[in-house]
């Protein structure tokens, strides 16, 4: 049986990268409080990683079967990493 990773990373820290920080200020604001920060992400047996843009992985939170407490993600630093792990595609 596959999983399927959903991933999206926000950069914080834009002075090399051009781009707003309307993704950050959205996360933070609306749904980092009801996602859940963990330190690592790691990959196990048959995993399908999809790295989408901020607003595809916000589609896939439906807030139905898939919610925002579903989402875990890292601060490393300069970056969010938002995932959501699913045994269907989504």
């Amino acid at each position: 049986m596959a999983n399927y990773l959903y991933k999206t990373i926000i950069t914080k820290d834009l002075k090399n990268v051009p781009s707003t920080n309307a993704d950050q200020v959205d996360f933070e604001t609306n749904f980092k409080s009801t996602a859940m920060a963990v330190l690592n992400i790691m990959l196990a047996e048959t995993t399908f990683e999809i790295l989408v843009d901020y607003a595809t992985f916000k589609t896939k939170i439906d807030g139905v079967d898939v919610t925002w407490s579903l989402v875990k993600y890292t601060d490393n630093g300069n970056q969010y990493e938002l995932n959501i792990l699913s045994i269907n595609p989504i």
